[in-house]
């Protein structure tokens, strides 16, 4: 570990410096003009200038300077700033360290550092660029715009800058270096791949010389992730929603860009409030995060379902990291007051016990357009939940010029959705890397960064889903608050993939008696090689499906893909599902009715006409009819189950590149097993720090020790372990809500993992149904979930069945034992125990 300076650490570049630096365990002091929100807070920092800098070299281990030269950049320092810090370096025998942008004064500057007599590496870089932006980045895009189209240039990301630094602070080497991408980039191909992106007013760089000279990265060994051309296009994918100027590119309050900063964790308040451990001290853990007081109120009921716990460190980190910046991101869209949008950044979701739960306050402290603290509490905790959700005061409501500025750029977000889905879920498709044990150790971590940029991209769209589905879903709520049976089946399903692509499959086994017996015997390739329809389908479902699974969003979890044996077994538990007796065929053709006599009697005759009375049965399950703006609605809800699915294969791609990489630290000694990988946050994987394995085997007894431990649905200012509960006695019912209307008795069946299988007739009792639960609910008779609501995956599905399903019943899967006798009412919500269940009865 070693102790590291960093002047300019508030810029762009000095931000994703330190943070890497931190996660590669060393002490990092900090020098910039002034504070920056996304600092991490770990960071020492000082605000002041080249003098200040100066007084804190003494006491450090290696000097990095980040401050540019050019006086015309934000935070600058310009020579004298260089000039001043490299003579304290040499004073008192620390290595200096130095990035110099290709530019004018890169000779003049590295002419300092050398005169200097420090220990010196000087870094010259090629021009700089990458989805970050900064000023260097927007220089780089002009220069590409404007330059002769047969000039020849070479790049270098930030990404690869950022690692190649620290590689040189624990570097014995000393000397100059250039650092550029192996590649030669064409300025024609690179305005082809910048085409609508516009960098007028922007100063340009000077030509360059393209040749490969001595004292390259490689001659270090290293090796840059990203090559010139893929700079080029991840500059492109940076600018778009981003306006680029001459300080850095400045996002667009109307779009939604790809974020390309991560919101740290734990950071104070602006106003310094102090925040507050929520655990009793048995229960606090690592990973916990600490909550203002002002908003004290988070609840699991929308995040269980996506993030069933306990989640691994890594999840935790990567997927926090995205939620953090689509609250911002949404925060700015909304127009949010100060300390609300501060709340909506660093804590709108939290993490307690390893389990991800919603901020319910800071949602309520300001709803989104449609929405109001009523919505909140019914979305997120449950209708009818009664939560003091501001304890010590109420947030200011926002004006009315403030709401209504809101709502014009909702309206133009929510107009541009479906587009941003689509145009998302075609890069999922299209950037997907095949093969990721082929691609080098730099081009792995480069990639990762990429994905949990993606991740949080992902997380972006799915939040502002949620809140357009609910704004467009009015209509719709409004008839199923007096039917429920209006949720129907039909287009609802559409939105569930893992279903559908089963029930597929299971017709194929439930139409040929002899395939279904030889599915029995659990032997896929014999079923295969019976029918080779079967076995296209069983691939092309995998192929559909194969990144979803149970717990999809921990990575260190196994999706269908890596166990298509599930699918088999959920198709196969869905075949065994008893078909609907045939309708008897009347023997003689029924009578004429008689005409009515009188109006009254016309309408008597109508009210008892049997083709108008269709009700919803297992066996012959109702399509809702939809009006135009109900199928809007859906649509809505459909987009966003597309950016979740998408969001979900950029996980399934980051999981097999952790596990290739973890594959890799193993053979080199740095980790003892492959799953190693899922206990250190992303940057401390990337670098690992030199307490790696001391950390890993403290989060695994964290991890371990919470498995036993059953969350509370609801923290409010603090959580405890929820108690052991009693049975439920024969005659007394739990209440919950009515999601899918039907009346049924059945032996309850619980859920507690993805290899559990429910008999025909049976009552599937599941926490929270995540795709892989979901898809094993085929023949069951009735559906109960401790979380969930009407749009939830067991809701669906239900309904799509024609079975009754009730959610939100608590603690439905802790008190009712396997085998008990129940009857399920899915329009009223009601469980009521019949008969206890035997002693000796299994799950």
């Amino acid at each position: 570990m070693m102790r590291v300076l960093i002047s300019g650490v508030t810029a762009d570049l000095g931000r994703a410096f330190a943070r890497a630096a931190l996660g590669a365990g060393h002490d990092v002091l900090g020098v910039g003009t002034e504070a920056h929100r996304d600092l991490p807070p770990d960071v020492a920092f000082t605000a002041g200038d080249a003098a200040t800098a100066e007084s804190l070299v003494a006491g450090t281990d290696v000097v990095v300077h980040l401050s540019p030269v050019d006086r015309e950049v934000p935070e600058s320092g310009g020579i004298p700033a260089l000039r001043r810090l490299a003579n304290a370096a040499a004073r008192h025998g620390i290595r200096f360290v130095v990035p110099i942008a290709h530019g004018p004064d890169a000779a003049d500057a590295d002419k300092v550092v050398r005169d200097s007599g420090a220990q010196h590496v000087v870094v010259r870089t090629a021009p700089l660029g990458g989805r970050l932006l900064d000023w260097q980045a927007c220089r780089t895009v002009a220069t590409l715009l404007t330059a002769p189209r047969d000039t020849q240039w070479r790049l270098l990301h930030h990404d690869d800058l950022v690692r190649f630094l620290l590689h040189a602070i624990t570097s014995d080497r000393v000397g100059v270096v250039t650092l550029s991408a192996p590649d030669v980039l064409l300025a024609a191909a690179a305005r082809d791949s910048l085409r609508g992106v516009s960098a007028r007013g922007i100063p340009v760089h000077p030509a360059m010389s393209t040749s490969d000279r001595k004292g390259s990265a490689r001659d270090w060994g290293f090796e840059c992730g990203w090559t010139s051309a893929e700079v080029v296009a991840d500059l492109a994918r940076g600018a778009r929603g981003r306006k680029l100027t001459k300080d850095g590119a400045q996002p667009d309050p109307a779009r939604l860009p790809i974020p390309a900063t991560v919101p740290p964790r734990r950071r104070r308040p602006e106003d310094g409030t102090t925040l507050a451990s929520v655990a009793l001290p048995s229960m606090a853990v690592e990973m916990d995060d600490r909550i203002d007081p002002r908003y004290p109120v988070f609840a699991a009921q929308q995040t269980a379902e996506l993030f069933p716990g306990p989640l691994t460190p890594l999840s935790i980190d990567v997927h926090t990291s995205g939620l953090r910046a689509a609250g911002r991101t949404l925060a700015g869209l909304l127009g949010l007051p100060t300390t609300v949008a501060e709340e909506w950044a660093s804590r709108g979701h939290a993490v307690f016990g390893h389990h991800l739960y919603a901020g319910v306050s800071a949602l309520a402290a300001a709803p989104p357009p449609g929405w109001s603290e009523r919505t909140v509490t019914d979305q997120l905790i449950g209708p009818r939940a009664d939560a003091d959700l501001f304890p010590l005061e109420r947030p200011a409501r926002r004006g009315v010029v403030a709401r209504m500025g809101a709502w014009v750029r909702f309206a133009g977000v929510a107009r541009r959705y479906r587009v941003s889905v689509r145009d998302f879920a075609a890069a999922a498709e299209q950037e997907h890397s095949a093969d990721v044990s082929a691609l080098s150790d730099g081009a792995l971590a480069v990639r990762a960064l990429l994905l949990r940029d993606r991740l949080a991209e992902g997380w972006t769209l799915t939040q502002l889903g949620q809140y357009v589905a609910y704004f467009t879903g009015a209509p719709l709520r409004k008839r199923a608050k007096a039917d429920i049976a209006v949720l129907g089946r039909g287009v609802d399903v559409e939105n569930e993939p893992v279903y559908a692509a089963v029930a597929g499959l299971a017709e194929l086994l439930g139409a040929d008696d002899d395939l279904r017996a030889l599915a029995e015997w659990g032997d896929v390739d014999a079923v295969r090689q019976k029918s080779p329809e079967f076995g296209a389908l069983f691939d092309e479902v995998l192929a559909r499906i194969g990144h979803r699974g149970p717990c999809e969003t921990e990575l260190a979890g196994s999706p269908f893909g890596q166990r298509p044996e599930l699918v088999f077994a959920a198709a196969l538990s869905a075949a065994r599902r008893p078909k609907p007796e045939p309708e008897p065929t009347p023997a003689e053709p029924k009578p004429e009715p008689e005409q009515p006599s009188t109006p009254q009697a016309a309408e008597k005759s109508e009210e008892d006409t049997p083709e108008l009375a269709a009700e919803s049965t297992t066996d012959t399950p109702v399509r809702a009819k939809r009006t135009v703006v109900e199928k809007l609605a859906i649509a809505g809800r459909r987009q966003r189950d597309t950016a979740i699915d998408a969001t979900v294969r950029y996980t399934d791609e980051l999981r097999g590149l952790v596990r290739e990489w973890g594959r890799r630290q193993v053979h080199a000694g740095r980790l003892v097993d492959v799953d190693d990988a899922f206990y250190l946050t992303l940057d401390e994987l990337l670098s690992p720090p030199a307490d790696a394995l001391r950390r890993i085997e403290h989060r695994r007894a964290d991890r371990e020790r919470l498995r036993q431990v059953r969350m509370p649905a609801v923290v409010s200012g603090s959580w405890r372990p929820e108690a052991a509960v009693d049975p439920v006695p024969e005659g007394k019912q739990l209440h919950g809500f009515g999601v899918s209307p039907g009346v049924v008795e059945g032996l309850v069946r619980v859920l507690t993992d993805d290899k559990a299988d429910v008999e025909p007739g049976e009552v599937a009792v599941v926490r929270v149904a995540d795709a892989g639960r979901a898809a094993l609910f085929g023949p069951a008779a009735a559906i109960v979930t401790d979380l969930g609501g009407p749009l939830s995956r067991a809701a669906v599905v239900a309904r799509e069945l024609g079975i009754p399903c009730v959610t939100g019943a608590r603690d439905a899967s802790a008190r009712l034992a396997p085998g008990t006798l129940v009857r399920v009412d899915g329009t009223s919500g009601d469980v009521l125990v019949l008969a206890p269940a035997p002693i000796t009865v299994p799950n």
